[in-house]
């Protein structure tokens, strides 16, 4: 991919001088991570993927000068989202990073099934919450600031702080009934 400027480019002068590779560079793994725990399925998360930067590349006159990573999440759910409304009869999972990832590297084998364990939990306990709790608690997961919640989603700040609270809340409740 070759690099050039976005600087000058129609609702891009806060990116500066910064090349569409690096902005890939610094910003795929963690798109594709998102993409993945809304999918559970690596091809569809990798096509997802692909399409979110194809979707900001061709996309950038609606770049109004915000941060380009929520911008980028932002364009991400909206591809996440018509792909789900493509496939209406396919459910999708949604998992939080309790594990980042199922640890087949762990040199313990009890730490293994200890992180597969909560893995699947996490995963279960999210599928029992409504869409906008799964978002905003997935989002919280990966450092994003409430505002940030907000613009990814679509939603007002007010909302997201709800909505991560009460999912939170019915977490919580699924873990105590679950231990009773």
């Amino acid at each position: 991919m070759a690099i050039f400027s976005w600087y000058g480019m129609k609702g891009c002068e806060r990116l500066g001088k910064i090349g569409l590779e690096d902005v890939y560079q610094l910003h795929v793994n963690d798109i594709y991570r998102y993409l993945f725990r809304l999918t559970r399925d690596e091809r569809l998360a990798e096509d997802l993927t692909q399409e979110t930067f194809c979707r900001a590349f061709s996309s950038l006159d609606d770049y109004r000068g915000e941060k380009v990573r929520p911008w980028l999440f932002k364009v991400a759910y909206h591809a996440f989202v018509d792909g789900y409304r493509k496939k209406t009869k396919q459910r999708f999972a949604f998992v939080e990073a309790l594990p980042e990832r199922r640890d087949h590297s762990a040199v313990d084998p009890a730490e293994y099934v200890v992180n597969k364990e909560l893995w699947e939990v996490a995963h279960e306990y999210l599928e029992q919450l409504p869409e906008k709790q799964r978002q905003v608690i997935l989002l919280s997961a990966m450092q994003f600031s409430y505002a940030e919640m907000a613009e990814v989603l679509g939603i007002e700040l007010a909302d997201v702080k709800r909505s991560l609270f009460r999912g939170r809340q019915k977490m919580r409740q699924l873990w105590r009934e679950e231990s009773l």
